[in-house]
């Protein structure tokens, strides 16, 4: 009798622990891109040559462009969300965190941004949901009127 309650609660014990592994088998991860650029005002627009594509055409729109008209990447990595887990994001000014909250219709994240500045104070935290290989584009105006942005892209 001994030895059955002793092997039945080894094989509970190996279930439990099958799943837990399956949980984490399952836990979502997305790639993502993060770009810090600096905005300031000038006489004509003058996008960074590195920042191409979809994040150049946002930057040249009215919400963007009628506040500076220079953008400089300032530094870019790339780094791997997990589910629920606040990621740093090393920042030339500051800091920044991103979460992935959820993965939406497949295509789609919700993910957190903050920002926080030179002191440690926080500037940013907004959630939003970006349909994958779009941008989501934080900004900050600074004291002087230039902007400090954090645009950011899933896979």
């Amino acid at each position: 009798m001994m030895a059955r309650v002793a092997v039945a609660a080894f094989v509970m014990g190996l279930t439990g622990v099958a799943g837990a592994r399956a949980a984490h088998a399952d836990e979502v991860k997305v790639s993502c891109d993060f770009y810090e650029i600096s905005a300031t005002k000038g006489t004509a627009v003058a996008i960074d040559s590195t920042l191409t594509g979809k994040l150049a055409k946002k930057l040249k729109k009215p919400l963007f462009a009628k506040q500076w008209q220079v953008y400089k990447l300032l530094s870019s990595t790339t780094k791997s969300l997990g589910s629920k887990k606040a990621e740093t994001i090393a920042l030339k000014s500051g800091s920044s965190t991103a979460t992935l909250v959820e993965v939406v219709d497949k295509s789609k994240v919700r993910m957190t941004l903050t920002m926080a500045d030179a002191h440690g104070k926080q500037i940013l935290n907004v959630t939003s949901v970006v349909e994958a290989g779009d941008y989501l584009i934080g900004t900050v105006v600074l004291p002087s009127e230039e902007g400090h942005l954090l645009a950011v892209t899933c896979k």
